[in-house]
């Protein structure tokens, strides 16, 4: 039996998606209506959702193509990474004085549980790098800081997996290890502390 899922559910499950996929190179299309029988919905939720994507810079739209997957330029990883830690270093100048939420404090707590429980696989790796960027897009107050900060979070985590970068030896300390520094931060009520240890230690 199929079982309709809503489109924060669909959106999660396509991002899981994308940042599974082997190969963040090349060009793969996204139909709306293989998606719209696959979930159970109309192709209005669909295009919902793609919209949602497409702000995060994980889907685009071309002529005479359609929706397609942003593929990642190779010549760019570097530049791409600058841009995510001079967000992060944003910020952290934002939130340089803010208090820290009790939910962010209390997720960032649970995350860092996690990462000490789990095995390093894949899945657990993905799991939390979302983690981390949900908790750092949603604490920043300035909502164009935060859009931009999750659109180039995503693309960095598109490159980690694209590359394998989680199966290396440190690859789960260091995801650890960051968690461990942002609650620290989080427990001295230092906000911009947070976004500083990420700038540091996650890019």
């Amino acid at each position: 039996m199929l079982i309709r899922k809503d489109g924060s559910e669909i959106a999660a499950e396509l991002r899981n998606r994308i940042c599974m996929m082997q190969s963040a190179t090349e060009t793969i299309t996204l139909h709306e209506g293989a998606l719209a029988t696959e979930f159970g919905v109309s192709r209005t939720p669909i295009r919902q959702v793609l919209q949602k994507l497409a702000y995060e810079r994980l889907v685009e739209t071309r002529s005479g193509v359609g929706t397609i997957v942003s593929p990642l330029n190779p010549d760019n990883r570097d530049r791409d990474v600058l841009v995510l830690k001079a967000l992060f270093e944003a910020a952290a100048i934002c939130g340089r004085g803010e208090d820290v939420s009790p939910l962010l404090r209390e997720r960032l707590v649970v995350a860092e549980a996690i990462s000490e429980a789990t095995d390093p696989s894949k899945d657990s790796y993905l799991e939390l790098r979302v983690q981390l960027l949900d908790l750092s897009a949603s604490a920043v107050a300035d909502d164009i800081l935060s859009d931009a900060l999750r659109a180039a979070h995503w693309r960095h985590i598109r490159w980690r997996m694209s590359e394998n970068a989680w199966s290396e030896p440190e690859a789960q300390k260091r995801l650890h290890d960051t968690l461990v520094a942002c609650v620290a931060a989080a427990r001295k009520n230092d906000l911009g502390g947070v976004y500083k240890e990420l700038s540091d230690r996650l890019v």
